[in-house]
């Protein structure tokens, strides 16, 4: 696994735009350029067992549910910090202890961007889970896929599938979360920009290092 700051995430986002068809705009937010795009609103989980099922499906994106398609993917945390931070603290000190098994030591607001080998879906998935648990913002943008996922802090979380292959794809393979279609290609207008908007001076004062790229 290798972490990335917020800059070099959007570099990593940028530079494979001519395959993935991705557009990332100004705050951040991410989207297809695609007129037939597509988000499936997803059952949030509400138990232990139904949290590691989500992040292990979550991991598996656009690999078809088969390990051996897996061409590594990026989970990029984007809100860490939107509850008691008593409680939070929990979630950043677990996570950048995981992190520290990779050799990285710095803080999660310095880098807060992960990019999983292709050999390395089982700790994609084990990074996933918190995202469920504590209530971040994140994506998850598999390698060569023509969907990507989003965790919510307003505990929603939802599949963008490029084109209606994808979409109808993708309601198979997230049947058990009931799935329901929106025609939109961004996970939801205008939420993302404005959640990071209103937490920049809280990320900054609760976690060494705050949000970088802001």
């Amino acid at each position: 696994m290798n972490v990335l700051t917020d800059k070099e995430a959007r570099e990593f986002i940028w530079k494979n735009a001519w395959a993935s068809g991705l557009e990332i705009s100004d705050g951040d937010d991410i989207s297809f350029g695609t007129l037939d795009a597509s988000r499936l609103q997803l059952n949030y989980p509400e138990t232990p067992l139904r949290v590691t099922y989500a992040s292990r499906l979550l991991s598996l994106l656009g690999a078809f549910g088969d390990e051996s398609h897996f061409n590594g993917a990026l989970l990029w945390l984007r809100l860490w910090n939107i509850g008691s931070p008593q409680l939070e603290k929990s979630g950043w000190k677990m996570v950048e202890r995981m992190r520290m098994g990779f050799g990285e030591l710095r803080p999660l607001g310095d880098a807060n961007a992960h990019w999983f080998r292709s050999d390395e879906v089982a700790e994609l998935a084990a990074f996933i889970v918190p995202c469920f648990v504590y209530g971040w913002d994140a994506y998850i943008i598999p390698s060569g896929g023509d969907c990507f996922g989003f965790v919510s802090h307003e505990q929603f979380w939802c599949l963008i599938a490029r084109n209606q292959e994808a979409r109808e794809r993708l309601q198979i393979d997230f049947t058990d979360f009931k799935p329901e279609v929106a025609l939109c290609g961004h996970p939801q207008p205008g939420v993302l920009g404005l959640a990071l908007e209103k937490s920049e001076s809280t990320n900054a004062a609760t976690h060494p290092g705050g949000m970088q790229g802001k």
